[in-house]
C-alpha cells in the first residue's frame, strides 16, 4: 500500500496577546496535524521524509502526527521519525504521535517518547499540544 499524507492546522485554543503600537491584539496559536495512511517502509521512506520536512519548514508551534491509519511502520520509518523528533526538539517544537498499538509500541520501545509523546486520539494529542504550545 502506498503512503498518503494530509496536513491541517488547528487552534490550540490558547489566546496570545500581542502588544503593538499601544494596542492589544489577540491571536490564536496553531499546531499542525499531519495525517498519514498506508505503509511507512523503505518504499515510502522518501515520501515520509519529504512530508515531515515540509511540516518543519513551516515552523509550526506544535505538531501532531496522526499515524492511526498507518498499517505498517518499519525500522526505516522509526529512524526517520526519530530524526524528525530530534529536529523538532532542537527548534522547540513539541511533537505528539497518535496511532494504534502496532505503531506506538515500537516508538515506546525505541525510547522516542522523550521527544514525541504518544496518544490514543488526535483529540487527546491536541489537548496536550494546547498545553505545550501555551508554555
Amino acid at each position: 500500500m502506498t503512503l498518503n499524507a494530509h496536513v491541517s492546522y488547528r487552534s490550540a485554543d490558547v489566546p496570545a496577546v500581542v502588544r503593538q503600537a499601544g494596542r492589544n491584539l489577540s491571536a490564536g496559536r496553531m499546531y499542525c496535524v499531519q495525517r498519514f495512511s498506508g505503509d511507512i517502509d523503505m518504499l515510502s521512506a522518501a515520501d515520509f521524509t519529504a512530508a515531515l520536512d515540509r511540516v518543519l519548514s513551516g515552523r509550526p508551534e506544535g505538531v501532531v502526527l496522526d499515524l492511526s491509519a498507518v498499517d505498517f511502520l518499519s525500522a526505516s520509518g522509526l529512524a526517520i521519525l526519530s530524526r524528525f523528533c530530534d529536529d523538532a526538539k532542537s527548534h522547540d517544537i513539541p511533537v505528539a504521535v497518535v496511532g494504534g498499538r502496532m505503531v506506538t509500541r515500537p516508538i515506546e520501545v525505541c525510547g522516542l517518547t522523550a521527544s514525541c509523546h504518544v496518544f490514543d486520539t488526535v483529540g487527546e494529542a491536541g489537548a496536550a499540544m494546547a498545553e505545550q504550545v501555551h508554555h
